[in-house]
């Protein structure tokens, strides 16, 4: 049989579906691809995650399913994800899994809230009804329908009657107090109240019926507990409206990949209210649209809303607004939002991953390490400026920035002694030269990040300085007349959104930088120009 690497090189360049699968011929991956040529020969080229590159060690062969199109890939992948539940295929980790509600099959049964395994299985016996979502009108209700409908959460067989009966949830079947037949007709109750639609109707109109015939006879504690009942199942079938049709349904989606894992947060509008909020966390082995692997399994359990807002356009964004559409019944559109209240949601999504993620330190600061790919977040960002007047008195300043604040007791300044007249690049070699030296003499901790002030060309002298110490530090410049960030790993320069708080960041650290390099340069000149 050949290696998957040589099987990738046959592949077609149709849509369709991939499987890696291990010695014994299990799957291990599933993933679709517009082109399937295209998606597997990423897979074996350099710099893979860890996780990817664990992936194909372990992967014995490499099979192709092509398709028409590249909403059928997607169909398919989602059921052979649900089919074979691959070791490497992401599973959300955010102790909220679909849950669904199930009737057991006992001589009495019992109403209980379950969750299915990895390999898709429930250990109880009985009838399901969902999957729902977790905030779903039904798991939020759940410990109400059970005592509305009094299904026993109690042993058989007992002498007395157990303590929900005393407070009027239970209808004393563990005593037998009631026949089977009169308990099952409030088990079928409770199936058809599960069911919605026009069967819940039909449970609400008997009901209502029975509390207007209590309320004539008196029996108006009766009358007020099946009042109480109808308001809960009026609020189960107004929410069940609103997840079924979606019409009035946004959800808003943040997503960031870091460290090798990724990161998901939802919010969920209804009405033009945010009712829930999700968090996810999952490993995956792809390094580019996470956010196309997502979606699918996200949505498995239906709650499918009418407009899905994310912050990047997803490369399969037809093909899943067919996918998802199709399993709404109805459309769906995935958007981008550029401005307004719709971007500041997803901003905020993204800010609150940023702090889950970065524990104590500055979630702007985990953003700069995201957007420069640095292997550690920069808690210790030390920033230099030069300053100079006509080429007089000109001086250097460096400050340094300890989880986002000014750390003043650790800036320093610098007369210039080997430049003379006005020459900013050697200027700026020479402060970094300085700096660095004493540092490592005295063997003391260097920063997570260099910041220069300037362009290619402060930050080419910059980085001179280094080598000469055989030093090697995360170093950037920054350029003010376009806010441009130049790196020695990157041919072009970075251009970040003026509201990015990565920027902000760099922003302060050259601001305050110079600023410090300024009030020096006026002390100095103030002292040359002393009157005698």
């Amino acid at each position: 049989m050949p290696s998957p690497s040589e099987t990738a090189k046959t592949a077609p360049s149709s849509p369709g579906v991939y499987i890696f699968r291990n010695s014994s011929g299990t799957p291990i991956y599933v993933g679709k691809a517009k082109s399937l040529r295209n998606r597997v020969a990423s897979y074996f080229a350099r710099d893979l995650l860890d996780r990817t590159q664990q992936m194909v060690s372990s992967a014995h062969s490499l099979e192709f399913i092509m398709t028409d199109s590249e909403a059928e890939a997607l169909l398919l992948e989602s059921n052979l994800i649900k089919q074979h539940y691959p070791k490497y295929n992401i599973e959300l980790k955010d102790n909220e899994k679909y849950t669904y509600i199930l009737i057991t099959d006992e001589e009495y049964p019992r109403m209980l809230l379950v969750r299915k395994n990895r390999t898709g299985k429930v250990s109880a016996r009985g009838k399901l009804y969902g999957p729902f979502l977790s905030g779903s009108a039904y798991v939020l209700v759940a410990s109400t329908l059970r005592k509305i409908f009094k299904l026993r959460t109690c042993r058989l067989g007992q002498k007395r009657p157990c303590l929900q009966y005393h407070l009027g949830f239970c209808t004393g079947v563990c005593a037998g107090l009631v026949t089977r037949e009169q308990y099952m007709e409030q088990v079928k109750k409770l199936q058809d109240a599960l069911s919605g639609g026009k069967k819940l109707e039909v449970v609400m109109e008997e009901m209502e019926g029975e509390m207007r015939e209590a309320a004539k006879k008196k029996q108006f504690e009766r009358a007020l507990e099946l009042r109480n009942s109808l308001q809960s199942l009026s609020s189960l079938l107004e929410r069940q409206k609103f997840e079924r049709e979606g019409e009035g349904n946004e959800d808003f989606i943040a997503l960031l990949s870091h460290n090798g894992k990724a990161y998901a947060q939802l919010f969920r509008q209804i009405g033009g209210v945010i009712r829930d909020r999700k968090k996810y966390e999952f490993d995956t082995p792809l390094s580019g649209d996470a956010m196309s692997e997502f979606l699918p399994r996200f949505y498995e359990a239906g709650g499918i809303p009418r407009r899905i807002y994310v912050e990047n356009e997803p490369e399969s964004r037809e093909a899943l607004e067919k996918y998802l559409s199709e399993r709404r019944g109805g459309p769906v559109s995935i958007l981008v939002p550029e401005r307004g209240d719709k971007k500041g949601l997803l901003e905020l999504l993204r800010k609150n991953i940023l702090l889950e993620i970065s524990g104590t330190a500055d979630p702007a600061l985990l953003e700069l390490q995201h957007e420069l790919s640095l292997s550690a977040i920069p808690r210790t960002i030390e920033c230099f400026d030069v300053s100079n007047l006509f080429g007089t008195s000109v001086v250097g300043s460096m400050v340094q920035f300890v989880n986002g604040a000014p750390s003043k007791s650790n800036y320093r300044k610098f007369k210039i002694r080997s430049v003379e007249g006005q020459d900013d690049f050697a200027s700026m070699r020479e402060i970094v030269f300085r700096r660095y030296y004493r540092l490592k003499l005295e063997k003391a901790q260097l920063p997570d990040l260099i910041v220069i002030d300037g362009g290619p060309g402060q930050l080419s002298a910059a980085l001179s300085a280094l080598s000469e110490l055989q030093l090697e530090m995360p170093i950037v410049s920054l350029a003010k007349e376009f806010e441009e960030i130049y790196s020695p790993e990157r041919a072009l320069p970075i251009r970040l959104p003026h509201s990015s708080p990565a920027l902000k960041v760099l922003q302060r650290a050259r601001d305050e930088a110079h600023r410090f390099g300024i009030s020096y340069h006026r002390l100095l000149r103030k002292k040359k120009f002393k009157p005698e």
